[in-house]
């Protein structure tokens, strides 16, 4: 049995978590699966398989004893951050102390330090896979180095869409004998049984209107509060997440006297919400491949969506959409369009269980040769 080893933040709420979650209790009976947590945190740690070997080398302050030990572990866990992920001494120490095994496969999920502490391995027979979870078409210098350090570092770079794949390659082209994309797997079973086990209650008298994510720019949901005050007699709109923006946005709501924004914030269980609502939008600037999209057609929503990176591979020929430009403009328009026709949200017209197991078989064969 091939021994794996995950590298990632931590497990809190999020996209890419929450799909490596899917995909590791999914596979966990295939493989010996040991996941290095950044920071031991995160709403998601209770999900994942109790067969799944978990490191971590700080912990959050839930998990520590008293003040000393916590601010201890913040101190800790911003030098890792700053300065100590990029130094192959305490990259071997990890591997030495933490974690005392060798790998057939090491995955860094995220770019960023996980990246840099796989890139950095001891283990130097181990291949070296790296998964990329952003449109880097816009990265700055900074990032161009971090992600040129993947492209020399790695056997397997990994893209979530055809789109975000595009971009990589015609930034660091020496690359593209590395690289492929491996769509996310969706456990489309859990997202249906986990919809129905809380019952939702909107305002009747208005539409509802739901987006997900982390409260951060690249979610774009300024976007939202700055055309809502328009629709205030028609449209509630609810978004659920919690993110670094979360203290701006709402001072923007209040500032502009807005009534019908609703920051719900973070929800382990965001699907009934989801499932009552009666459109799905999603406003960011910037993704890979989002996956809440998928979420948001097994539940069958009527969905208005930026046209980002992985939306058009993601929706296709899908009737019950509305794609619009990514400008902070557009999304006006399209909610204007959708008050036009108003189409109801109708049976699943993706076989989604299909195109999942396809997924799954890609990465397993990957994980696996």
């Amino acid at each position: 049995m091939k021994k794996l080893l995950f590298v990632i933040g931590s497990l809190q709420v999020g996209g890419a978590e929450t799909v490596m979650i899917d995909l590791i209790n999914n596979i966990y009976k295939n493989f010996d699966i040991t996941v290095l947590l950044i920071e031991k945190k995160g709403e998601l740690l209770d999900l994942i398989n109790p067969k799944v070997k978990i490191k971590y080398l700080t912990k959050d302050k839930s998990f520590c004893k008293n003040k000393i030990e916590f601010l201890y572990n913040k101190i800790k866990l911003s030098l890792i951050y700053r300065y100590l992920g990029f130094q192959k001494w305490y990259v071997k120490k990890i591997y030495k102390k933490t974690l005392n095994e060798k790998y057939d496969k090491e995955i860094a999920y995220l770019a960023g330090i996980p990246s840099e502490i796989v890139s950095r391995s001891p283990n130097k027979e181990s291949i070296k896979i790296s998964w990329i979870h952003a449109d880097i078409s816009q990265i700055d210098e900074k990032g161009y180095l971090r992600y040129l350090n993947i492209c020399n570092s790695y056997n397997h770079i990994v893209c979530v869409s055809q789109a975000s794949l595009d971009a990589f390659e015609k930034i660091y082209p020496e690359a593209n004998a590395k690289t492929r994309v491996l769509y996310n797997y969706i456990d489309v079973n859990k997202i249906i049984d986990k919809s129905s086990l809380e019952k939702i209650s909107f305002n009747n008298e208005k539409i509802n209107i739901i987006s997900v994510g982390r409260l951060s720019e690249e979610k774009a949901f300024d976007r939202i509060i700055n055309v809502a005050k328009k629709y205030e007699d028609k449209i509630e709109f609810n978004i659920i997440g919690d993110g670094p923006l979360k203290e701006e946005l709402n001072k923007q709501i209040i500032t502009d006297n807005i009534n019908n924004v609703k920051l719900l914030g973070l929800k382990k269980n965001p699907y009934p919400y989801i499932k009552a609502a009666d459109v799905f939008l999603l406003s960011s600037r910037t993704e890979a491949y989002p996956t809440v999209l998928i979420e948001a057609l097994v539940l069958n929503k009527s969905i208005i969506a930026s046209l980002v990176s992985g939306v058009e591979e993601i929706l296709g020929d899908y009737e019950n959409k509305i794609i619009f430009p990514n400008e902070d403009s557009a999304i006006e328009f399209a909610i204007d369009e959708w008050l036009k026709n108003k189409p109801k949200n109708n049976k699943n017209e993706c076989n989604w269980i299909k195109t999942n197991k396809i997924n799954l078989e890609k990465i397993k064969k990957l994980l696996e040769e």
